[in-house]
């Protein structure tokens, strides 16, 4: 019998795969390019699954993932930024409006970002105690 059967436990498999040892900056190269979490596996020749894994037990390899795509969103906004600025493309200048700086079509620009917070402030429960019963008489 299995020496590990015999101590009440069961074999897994394969061990568990190793990332590669430049596996951090292919991680941030691949994210930077836009792959999803599952092309960086892919990337790796792993499932999506291992490359969490990975992630799990080395921070380092989830920060290259999370440089990575912080990476892509610069060159992207930077893109758009220029082509709303420099080539005057309404289209983008409008997106950034909108997305970065709360901007609505049809507001008054000097109401842009200013949002009302209602806070509603209730008693705290009462005692059974403080309560008061009225009586109604039916006949009058």
């Amino acid at each position: 019998m299995n020496k590990l059967v015999e101590a009440g436990k069961r074999g897994r498999g394969q061990p568990p795969k190793e990332p590669p040892p430049d596996a951090a900056e292919r991680i941030r190269a691949l994210a930077a390019d836009g792959f999803s979490m599952r092309g960086v596996a892919a990337g790796l020749g792993v499932v999506q699954d291992t490359l969490r894994k990975w992630f799990d037990h080395d921070q380092a390899l989830k920060e290259a993932f999370e440089l990575g795509r912080e990476r892509e969103r610069h060159v992207l906004h930077n893109v758009l930024y220029r082509a709303a600025v420099e080539d005057g493309n309404l289209t983008a200048a409008m997106f950034l409006l909108k997305s970065r700086h709360g901007y609505k079509e049809g507001q008054d620009p000097s109401e842009a970002g200013g949002r009302v917070t209602i806070n509603f402030s209730l008693p705290a429960a009462m005692p059974a105690a403080n309560f008061m019963t009225v009586s109604h008489d039916s006949n009058a």
